[in-house]
């Protein structure tokens, strides 16, 4: 195990959270969202952005669900792979595993203690709003916590992606991550037709955002920008506060998969591990090999930064002295930089240079 991808989260903790205040329906604690002056207006493609934003969660829930129904753990057996189409922008430097929770009447949730190993879980509401604990305990949440009846539970437990280290975490780890529900209801329906309509249109702006910073909250109250949230809802639907992780899309316009790219970039400041995963135009990995550069596998520069070619195996061919590389396989990819526990500020300032194809 690496040690950037460990955190101490020491003992046990028994923790019980109760709602501060009455919780009812999704969005019913806010005014209605107003979108008519956007770049481009959920109205105009048959949803409202708080439909939207509920139709996107309940679609990762119940696409969840068919896997391991309500209240149980589905455990993937690997890092993410191109075939996996569950969530947009699959974070490939930890194995996952994934909950969908009835919380109406609450639950428990059973975390193992981990040592110093990462280990997270991300509880996402259907509002898409996203409460984050680190490390092993019992956490208990009473009736009402969340907004709505469903919460999507993401769990990344850190892995240097050897075999010995995944098959200690499938065989030790997940045995030990479980959920206690007094309720077991199916998740909501939805439009689903709609929804993915609105996710078009709203991923070409998507594309268009230089980073994610300060967008993701925990209670809707606190949202300050609700443009920015809802083409980040479509494009990376699951993204956790900035104290946790900081997200920095990028996207070259027209990029070709068979043009051999070259960029180099400083390492962002973090207390856990960075990275740069590469995905295709809908935000789903390409390849099941060269999908990402991370603290873990870089081969570093003599003053500390890091060179990534981009491209295909041919393109890139008769480049000498790759040390990085990300295979691209289908034109408009594009990349995300995710920062685990970064330095908040310092990731603000951060500028992702541009990449540009290799001089021939």
């Amino acid at each position: 195990m690496q040690k950037n991808l460990k955190l101490t989260t020491g003992a046990l903790l028994l923790i019980t959270l109760a709602p501060s205040v009455v919780i009812g329906a999704p969005f019913d604690t806010i005014p209605p969202i107003q979108s008519d002056g956007w770049a481009a207006d959920p109205h105009d493609h048959g949803m409202s952005p708080e439909e939207f934003i509920r139709a996107e969660s309940l679609h990762f829930m119940a696409g969840m669900a068919e896997r391991e129904g309500i209240n149980n753990f589905y455990h993937f057996q690997s890092l993410a792979r191109a075939e996996d189409k569950w969530v947009v922008s699959p974070n490939n430097d930890v194995i996952y595993s994934m909950g969908i929770v009835d919380a109406s009447e609450g639950f428990t949730l059973f975390m193992p203690d981990t040592g110093e190993r990462f280990l997270t879980a991300q509880i996402v509401s259907e509002e898409h709003m996203s409460q984050q604990l680190v490390g092993g305990g019992i956490y208990t949440f009473e009736a009402g916590h969340f907004p709505g009846s469903h919460v999507a539970i993401g769990v990344r437990i850190g892995t240097d992606a050897s075999e010995e280290d995944v098959k200690y975490i499938l065989e030790t780890l997940h045995p030990q991550l479980r959920v206690q529900a007094s309720a077991a209801e199916p998740v909501p329906n939805y439009d689903e037709v709609a929804m993915i309509a609105v996710r078009g249109a709203m991923m070409v702006e998507y594309d268009k955002m230089s980073d994610t910073f300060g967008l993701m909250a925990d209670d809707i109250t606190k949202v300050a920008d609700w443009e920015r949230f809802t083409y980040a809802t479509a494009g990376a639907w699951g993204l956790a506060a900035d104290e946790y992780a900081m997200y920095a899309p990028y996207a070259l316009p027209n990029a070709k998969a068979d043009t051999c790219y070259v960029a180099t970039y400083d390492q962002p400041i973090v207390n856990q591990f960075w990275s740069i995963t590469a995905y295709n135009s809908e935000k789903y990995l390409m390849a099941n090999e060269s999908n990402i550069v991370n603290t873990g596998n870089a081969t570093l520069n003599e003053n500390g930064t890091f060179t990534v070619h981009f491209g295909s195996k041919e393109a890139c061919a008769e480049v000498q002295d790759i040390k990085n590389f990300i295979l691209t396989t289908e034109d408009n990819w594009a990349f995300l930089m995710r920062a685990y526990e970064p330095d908040v500020t310092a990731f603000y300032e951060y500028q992702i240079p541009e990449i540009v194809p290799v001089a021939k």
